[in-house]
């Protein structure tokens, strides 16, 4: 036993056992539910450190990986929010994640089909129709929505989970376009517009580019303005994109009229309840907000996590050598 590498996972607690099984004989597994203080006190004590969306990954956390054994941080997922990457760097953490694992991605729809999901739930106002039904409300005029066959999808981003968006978009007889500078595997068929040609043309417009320094923020007052009035937005992508005060302002004026997430900035926070999303989301019919729910479907987090756990395998063998 002294001689294994030891690995601590703060992944879901639904996560099949067996998924860990290729490190046997390899390295002693400690998991662990989500907790701040726990990685403060015992981060050290580990060589490799299965990171949780859960928990963000600080600097002060890092340091104490560092001051330890701590090798590297192994995420199963392509946003990096979470992970101080700069600490990490500094400190000489490895990082790695699955951003670039395109031949594992192209096979995980769960966050697009989320996407597609919070669209019809803002646009047919379903989790108040639900409530109220549930209530014995059966109020069919009060909860009248928009048909969205017709209407033009907007794909903010049409990389991996742009191009799936695009795909449920036609399935449901709307009309597409892009708005993506950067395409890495543009689609001949679609219409590629500036952002303001974008957002002028779009009844609905998807979010799913990356977040950084560029990006941050990207959906401003400017941005919204330059978007028809009533647009339903969707993000899946992370919170930060939007300028979340912009966005209240354009909800309660009317400028925005439906939006759907599962992402919101802040989402580590302990008073969720007060977020002012959240908070409107009590207020709006057609704002819809659920828990960052768009990987996680059985399907999608075993393929994932195995694909990490695989590697990892991989990766400490080379350590022995």
């Amino acid at each position: 036993m002294e001689n294994l590498y030891r690995v601590l996972s703060m992944w879901d607690s639904g996560i099949a056992a067996e998924v860990y099984d290729p490190l046997a004989g390899l390295a002693h597994l400690d998991i662990q539910p989500p907790d701040r203080e726990f990685l403060l006190n015992h981060i050290g004590e580990y060589d490799v450190y299965l990171a949780t969306l859960h928990l963000p990954i600080d600097r002060q956390i890092v340091e104490r990986g560092a001051q330890g054994r701590l090798r590297l941080v192994y995420t199963a997922s392509t946003g990096l929010d979470h992970l101080d990457l700069e600490a990490l760097a500094e400190f000489g953490i490895e990082m790695r994640c699955t951003k670039t694992e395109y031949d594992l991605l192209d096979n995980i729809t769960a966050t697009a089909e989320l996407a597609c999901a919070l669209m019809l739930a803002s646009a047919r106002k379903i989790p108040a129709a639900n409530q109220a039904a549930c209530g014995g409300h059966w109020a069919r005029d009060v909860y009248r929505g928009m048909q969205l066959s017709g209407k033009t999808l907007g794909v903010l981003g049409v990389g991996r989970l742009g191009r799936m968006m695009v795909q449920y978009g036609r399935g449901l007889r709307m009309n597409v376009i892009g708005c993506d500078p950067h395409p890495l595997r543009p689609l001949a068929d679609l219409e590629y517009l500036d952002f303001d040609a974008f957002a002028a043309d779009a009844d609905v417009i998807s979010i799913h580019i990356h977040l950084g320094p560029e990006t941050e923020h990207f959906i401003n007052t400017e941005r919204l303005q330059a978007m028809k009035d009533g647009v339903i937005l969707v993000n899946t992508s992370r919170g930060r994109i939007i300028d979340e005060t912009a966005l209240v302002d354009a909800i309660h004026s009317g400028k925005v009229g439906g939006f759907g997430a599962d992402v919101i900035d802040g989402e580590w926070r302990n008073d969720l309840v007060d977020h002012p999303l959240i908070a409107l989301s009590r207020e709006h019919d057609n704002v819809v907000i659920v828990p960052h729910l768009g990987g996680v479907t059985v399907e999608s987090q075993t393929v994932s996590h195995k694909f990490v756990v695989d590697r990892l395998a991989e990766i400490l063998r080379t350590w022995q050598t």
